[in-house]
């Protein structure tokens, strides 16, 4: 990590935990609490790129600013946003849940709005310009228009397919020298999606606007339903379409299915309630729409690449003490 945003982080008042266990000991995790917010920030970089993963509580409404000119070695920032209640203010985005947010660097300065008494957790990798150069111009031949508009459009589509990588990222523990042939190749997947989404989408015939309106109100549907067993045919009426044409729009817009998308919304909240110790894991299970234990944490390993209660331990505090090593109360991992 350069000097330059090591300087940044110290600015903002973020401390260095020398021996953090919450994310992956192969980068560097930090810790800050002001007034407006309180939580954790880590790292990885590479000569090539750089993963960075918040996990914060937004104590109150809060602006900021990323001047993008401090970061010359970058040539694009990509997030897929977990936890996120706010909007980019310029150029004007809104900032939800289960979205991307992806921009290139032209030496702008980027305004955030972040709502106060909301959770902030965000998967990001930032790609430098190097890597651009090496893998995309010089690799396969593309010229910095194209990879203009490939960054500018590619926030409409990808957030689905990012969202496996982000949960990969995010619960990787592993530090051996195998740590960063995986950190590579999920940066380049990661930027596969996004060129192989914008591609898909010139292609594709697109959604007229009724369509786009209405598969939006079944998204929100299940969103709001998800623990049910929702019937195709009462989401078939929601969005006043044969079954079959939801079921192609519907992956046409959010590249799952139908059945994915409600597994993944299931699995997303049952992340959060393990979190806290008020629920056993079958009870979590329940709660999210799981009669069968073993579903469940198949399901959850197969999207989040853990068991339950691997999350769990991590989040179990012992005796209410802060983490051995970095005596941090917000980072209760299990300590024997």
């Amino acid at each position: 990590m350069s000097k330059d945003f090591e300087s940044i982080l110290s600015y903002s008042n973020y401390t260095l935990l020398e021996n953090c266990q919450r994310f992956s000991s192969h980068g560097k995790t930090y810790f800050v609490d002001k007034e407006e917010m309180e939580g954790f920030y880590w790292n990885y970089e590479t000569d090539y790129f750089r993963i960075n993963i918040h996990d914060s509580f937004i104590k109150r409404d809060t602006f900021f600013t990323m001047d993008l000119k401090e970061f010359p070695d970058f040539l694009a920032f990509s997030s897929y946003m977990k936890a996120a209640h706010g909007e980019c203010l310029s150029p004007y985005k809104a900032l939800r849940s289960k979205s991307s947010f992806i921009i290139l660097n032209q030496k702008q300065s980027v305004r955030f709005l972040l709502n106060g008494q909301t959770p902030f957790q965000t998967v990001e990798i930032d790609f430098k310009r190097q890597m651009i150069e090496d893998y995309l111009m010089t690799q396969y031949q593309l010229d910095l228009r194209e990879i203009s508009d490939i960054f500018t459009e590619s926030h409409k589509f990808n957030a689905g397919k990012l969202e496996k990588i982000a949960d990969e990222l995010l619960h990787y523990h592993v530090n051996s020298i195998g740590s960063e042939l995986f950190y590579e190749i999920k940066a380049k997947e990661w930027l596969s999606v996004i060129i192989n989404e914008y591609y898909n989408h010139q292609t594709a015939s697109p959604l007229n606007a009724e369509d786009d309106l209405a598969l939006g109100n079944v998204s929100r549907y299940i969103d709001d339903h998800y623990a049910s067993n929702i019937p195709q045919d009462l989401l078939a009426k929601i969005a006043m379409m044969s079954k079959t044409k939801l079921k192609n729009a519907f992956k046409l817009k959010y590249n799952m299915t139908i059945t994915e998308y409600t597994q993944r919304r299931r699995i997303s909240m049952a992340e959060q309630l393990l979190k806290t110790p008020h629920l056993s894991i079958k009870d979590v299970a329940l709660t999210v729409g799981y009669q069968s234990h073993s579903r469940f944490s198949s399901l959850f390993k197969k999207y989040m690449g853990i068991y339950p209660y691997e999350i769990r331990n991590r989040h179990q505090p012992t005796n209410e003490k802060s983490c051995a090593q970095c005596q941090h109360t917000l980072c209760i991992h299990k300590t024997e």
